[in-house]
C-alpha cells in the first residue's frame, strides 16, 4: 500500500521489486548441511545500481545457525561480504524477507569501495553509491563494488560460514 512516498510493509513479504525493500531487511540463506545463514539488504538506492527496480546493495551476514534468522538470533551480526543482489537472490534462496532490523542497532554501515572502472573513472563509494573521485594514492587499496549473480550469497555461506558448535 502506498501513501504518497510511504510504502508500508507486512513480513514477511516476497519482492517483486525493490520498491518494498528497506535497508536492515533480512532473509533467511539455507545451506546443504541444513543450516542457514543470513542475507541483509544495506542499500536501496545507489547510482552504481544496473536496475535500481529489481537490485539493490546487500551482503551476507557473520552468522550462522540452525534456525531461520530473527531479529533477535541475528543481533550483533557483522558483514561478511557484500554486492549489488538482484532481487532474486531473495527469491531463489530464502524466498521471502522475514523482517527488519535497522542497521544501526548492530553498527553496521555501508563499506567504502572502489567502482572498477579504473583510471580517472575510478570514483570511491559509499555502497553503491558513488561518493567522489578517488585518488590516484586509493587505487588498489580498497576493495571494488562487485555484482552478485542470484546464488552467489549461498555459495558464499556454504564456503565461508563454519557451523559453529553450540549455536542455534
Amino acid at each position: 500500500m502506498q501513501n504518497g512516498d510511504v510504502v508500508t510493509v507486512r513480513y514477511p513479504f516476497a519482492p517483486k521489486s525493490t520498491t518494498g525493500l528497506r535497508p536492515g531487511d533480512f532473509w533467511a540463506v539455507p545451506r546443504t548441511d541444513g543450516w542457514y545463514g543470513c542475507g541483509r539488504v544495506l542499500q536501496v538506492d545507489g547510482d552504481q545500481l544496473v536496475s535500481p527496480r529489481r537490485s539493490f546493495f546487500g551482503g551476507l551476514l557473520d552468522w550462522v545457525q540452525r534456525e531461520r534468522p530473527t531479529s533477535e538470533s541475528i543481533a550483533g551480526a557483522g558483514l561478511l561480504d557484500s554486492g549489488i543482489m538482484h532481487i532474486k537472490a531473495i527469491l531463489t534462496t530464502g524466498g521471502e524477507v522475514i523482517e527488519n532490523r535497522p542497521l544501526d542497532l548492530d553498527g553496521l554501515r555501508l563499506p567504502t569501495l572502489l567502482n572498477a572502472h579504473g583510471g580517472a573513472d575510478t570514483m570511491l563509494l559509499s555502497g553503491a553509491q558513488s561518493v567522489r573521485p578517488a585518488r590516484r594514492d586509493e587505487w588498489g587499496t580498497l576493495p571494488v563494488l562487485r555484482y552478485w549473480g542470484y546464488n552467489v550469497i549461498t555459495t558464499l555461506a556454504e564456503a565461508r560460514l563454519q557451523t559453529r558448535s553450540g549455536a542455534g
